[in-house]
């Protein structure tokens, strides 16, 4: 048994250009209902985590209204369907919010940031090299958007342990900086 759900109705809620809520009549394998149960698809995202050649690691301080206050976050957003690949996509977002560009991009992961309701993916970039090329070019709702520049070699505790806010990004920083050779898991000795 595969444990998938059979779909038998889908009533579209909310479409527009970030978001696509559907609420589905579905049945599970053993022939119980659920109904609704609320999908949420949105476009898959990029987060980068780009480092400059003086080990410096770019970062972004911008509003999120939800939470009605400021985060300090890595730069990054929506793959457009404009984008020719993920690495394209992340390419741009760097530009755009930071006006820093790298020539070394490796995404280093991709996971679902909740597959339960949602049906996206986020990709994860480590952005080597990153340098500042050009002014941010941002879009509508990012105004006041800060680029911060925060040292890896003498900050590396506290940017792990709590500078960053959002769970996506900390998996993303985690993931690039493990990637990148800043991290290692070491083995303890639990005697």
């Amino acid at each position: 048994m595969d444990g998938k759900w059979t779909v038998r109705k889908v009533r579209e809620v909310v479409r527009d250009r970030w978001i696509d809520l559907r609420a589905e009549t579905c049945e599970t394998p053993e022939g119980r209902e659920i109904d609704p149960y609320y999908v949420l698809s949105y476009p898959d995202w990029v987060n980068i985590v780009a480092i400059t050649e003086d080990q410096n690691l770019v970062l972004t301080r911008q509003y999120r209204h939800a939470a009605g206050r400021e985060f300090v976050e890595l730069p990054g957003g929506a793959v457009e369907d404009f984008d020719q690949d993920l690495e394209a996509a992340a390419r741009r977002e760097l530009l755009e919010e930071t006006g820093y560009s790298a020539p070394r991009f490796q995404r280093v992961a991709t996971r679902f940031p909740n597959p339960a309701l949602q049906t996206n993916r986020l990709h994860t970039f480590l952005a080597e090299g990153a340098v500042p090329i050009a002014t941010p070019n941002l879009e509508t709702g990012e105004e006041g958007l800060t680029v911060e520049l925060v040292s890896l070699i003498d900050e590396l505790d506290g940017i792990v342990g709590g500078l960053l806010e959002q769970a996506l990004h900390v998996s993303s920083l985690h993931s690039a900086l493990m990637a990148a050779g800043y991290l290692r898991i070491v083995p303890c000795d639990r005697d």
